[in-house]
């Protein structure tokens, strides 16, 4: 039993440790998009109080609009829609 307990244990430590860099260059990735997305807001006069609280479905949907074909206005008011909620 206590050979089972130690090989579970050992297994499960090694799941963590080899995940961890995974976790690490996902949140580094957030990070990177979070910190492009506050420039532009911040060129574009959006108030960026707040940007911590964004979601990342919400960071990604303004990088989205920030690279879509639509109109400075457009972009800017959509912006502004989502930083307001």
């Amino acid at each position: 039993m206590t050979r089972k307990l130690v090989a579970l244990t050992t297994a499960a430590a090694i799941s963590l440790a080899a995940a961890a860099p995974a976790v690490q260059a996902m949140d580094m990735e957030f990070n990177m998009l979070t910190g492009a997305v506050f420039n532009a807001l911040k060129s574009r006069g959006i108030p960026t109080d707040n940007i911590d609280t964004l979601t990342l479905s919400e960071i990604a949907v303004i990088k989205g609009i920030l690279d879509s074909d639509d109109s400075e206005g457009s972009k800017t008011q959509s912006i502004k829609n989502i930083v307001t909620r």
